[in-house]
């Protein structure tokens, strides 16, 4: 018995110097428990996760699961560790620190007896992290194609009753109407701002046209068109920097008007004080991309609020569908940008957008 006993001490030992290979060590830990009295006890481990998660064999080895986890995650681990030692060999989830693990609990059988457990555990964070992205495309793409669904179906209506309100107001002789029907137009125009939202985020690349642009044209024309939004506001002006050089994108000129359209637009509605000056500004980043950044002083976006700012339907205006600033990721990504939004309560908001470039040798 003793003979065998030791023999099979000497396979376990071996199994230590296989696991090193089995196991990416970066990625994971290998340990080892046995029962004593009613508790675990451990009596190996090693990975560069534990470092990871801020855990050394030293904290883990000769302890039971008690003495460095919290209550109920050792409980939860208790309930794993019986069934393994019960002779099954069980897979399961863990987390330590924010960080995620696959852990395997393989039993040592002799003698129809278990004499210890072999756990071997693999890093997961990336993956669940990866899997919650795959959800959120899902949900947009089924989001995007109920959008184009019932935007299809409210376009037929809405194009006639705009027409019918546009003929009545050429009709009438008669204020009251005309201011009526003046508001009129101003909604339904609001309706299908809306409905082309929609459509455009179910089918974003259909309709894009790429061209080289100058870029300084088309940002000067936009700030142009905003401005009657400014003085309405009694706001100073918008500020326009940029360098003498040439600007030239590579880009679909009417999607990318949408975009500097729409982050001016929020500009303008966080601007309070008259004498804060909202700032766009130009620059080239480098020989193949340039940079559009459009900076306010206004109210800001809170830390929780910012990580949410390009999810569907999240808004944080009154009358807000919560979908401008995701159609302006949608945008900027398909032209192989960045857009990025830094901003500080109380001290304002800067939006940085990188778009590819004309090379000279293009």
């Amino acid at each position: 018995m003793d003979h065998y006993n030791n023999e099979n001490n000497q396979n376990i030992n071996n199994n230590q110097v296989d696991y090193k290979h089995l196991i990416p060590r970066q990625n994971g830990f290998v340990f080892k428990f046995i029962k004593k009295d009613k508790d675990f006890i451990h009596t190996f481990v090693e990975g560069d996760f534990l470092e990871k998660v801020g855990l050394s064999p030293a904290c883990i080895i000769g302890k039971t699961l008690h003495d460095f986890l919290p209550e109920d995650r050792a409980n939860q681990k208790h309930y794993f560790y019986e069934i393994a030692w019960s002779g099954n060999t069980i897979n399961c989830e863990g987390s330590a620190n924010g960080f995620h693990y696959l852990a395997s609990l393989t039993p040592v059988i002799i003698n129809s007896q278990v004499i210890e457990v072999n756990g071997t555990a693999i890093e997961t964070t990336e993956h669940r992290k990866n899997a919650s992205k795959i959800q959120e495309l899902e949900k947009l793409s089924l989001v995007g194609e109920l959008a184009a669904g019932i935007a299809h179906e409210i376009r037929n209506p809405l194009t006639s009753v705009t027409g019918f309100a546009q003929m009545i107001k050429e009709l009438s002789n008669d204020e009251t109407i005309d201011n009526y029907i003046e508001i009129m137009l101003n909604e339904l125009n609001q309706i299908n701002t809306i409905v082309n939202q929609f459509m455009f985020i179910s089918k974003p690349k259909e309709n894009m046209e790429i061209r080289d642009t100058d870029m300084k044209a088309l940002v000067s024309q936009v700030i142009e068109f905003m401005k009657p939004q400014t003085n309405l506001k009694g706001l100073n002006f918008i500020e326009f920097i940029s360098s003498d050089s040439i600007f030239t994108a590579h880009c679909d000129p009417n999607q990318i008007t949408q975009v500097i359209m729409n982050l001016i637009q929020n500009a303008i509605e966080a601007t309070t004080d008259s004498t804060q000056k909202i700032a766009v500004s130009l620059k080239n980043t480098n020989e193949n991309s340039l940079l559009i950044e459009i900076t306010d002083k206004g109210c800001g976006i809170s830390q929780e609020r910012q990580k949410r700012l390009f999810e569907p339907f999240y808004t944080t205006k009154e009358k807000g569908t919560g979908l401008g600033l995701m159609m302006c990721k949608r945008i900027i990504e398909n032209h192989d940008g960045t857009i990025e939004v830094n901003s500080q309560l109380g001290e304002g908001t800067t939006v940085r957008i990188i778009l590819p470039k004309v090379s000279n040798h293009h």
